[in-house]
């Protein structure tokens, strides 16, 4: 009777610890995609896994980049991919829809030979489409301005073209493809005395120009497939990334609100 006993004690302590690591087990969600939204979307998670209603999942931001393409590939095996810009009509034709959580900011930076700091966006205008051509123009040293850009399809720059038109008809003397092409490129001795554009977390103090009356980045966040529109993870993500609570977060990073 004993033996008995004892072995449907072991029966049921079995049998509860295997329901009690399936009823707390979390289910892992990767988020990967674009690099420019990695440390934001880790911000997020990393309030959004502590929510009520979230705690099935264990949201895991992942290192690097595999490009935007990458966060909307992403989201056709989990919930959430990471985005670098707003998606396009063709790709919302996809059935793909997103979140975004804020603006990474553009920003304007020189070589470490040009001690200028403060520019006004005209001063910005006249140098980019060649009407200013020396630094010594406005106030630096007397050196030729090397102008700096990126490929026509960049996020950034197609958000500093749509703001300012005058970029659209813009010729660069040379043009790199990464934000960390343009960072290492004005901190050699060829970017010396360059100008150039990019997310303002990636340049240096020492590279940066502070411009008058410009304020504006591109939107970055989680993209989703319309298939688990109705999720109601999904659902808490648009509640939380439209809070008061996580605009408050967002102000104190260095990124930009989305209105």
């Amino acid at each position: 009777m004993k033996s008995r006993f004892l072995a449907m004690m072991c029966v049921y302590i079995i049998c509860f610890s295997l329901f009690s690591t399936n009823a707390f087990a979390q289910e892992k969600q990767f988020v990967a995609g674009a690099g420019p939204s990695e440390e934001i979307c880790k911000l997020f998670f990393s309030k959004f896994n502590k929510l009520d209603g979230v705690s099935n999942y264990e949201f895991l931001v992942m290192e690097g980049s595999v490009k935007h393409k990458g966060g909307l590939l992403n989201s056709d095996s989990y919930l959430f991919g990471r985005t670098g810009r707003p998606l396009s009509e063709k790709e919302k034709a996809l059935g793909k829809e997103q979140i975004f959580l804020a603006k990474v900011p553009i920003a304007f930076a020189k070589g470490l030979e040009v001690d200028v700091s403060q520019l006004s966006m005209e001063d910005i205008e006249k140098i980019f489409t060649r009407t200013i051509i020396n630094w010594k123009e406005v106030g630096g040293p007397d050196a030729a301005i090397l102008v700096v850009g990126r490929e026509e399809s960049e996020a950034l720059f197609m958000t500093l073209k749509e703001e300012y038109p005058f970029f659209k008809d813009v010729k660069f003397d040379k043009v790199f493809k990464k934000d960390d092409d343009v960072v290492n490129f004005l901190n050699s001795p060829g970017g010396k005395y360059a100008i150039a554009f990019g997310a303002k977390p990636n340049f240096t103090p020492y590279n940066l120009i502070t411009v008058g009356d410009f304020s504006t980045g591109v939107r970055v966040g989680l993209v989703y497939d319309l298939k688990n529109k109705n999720n109601p993870v999904i659902q808490q993500a648009e509640r939380y990334a439209n809070s008061s609570d996580w605009k408050e977060i967002v102000d104190k990073t260095t990124m930009l609100r989305n209105n």
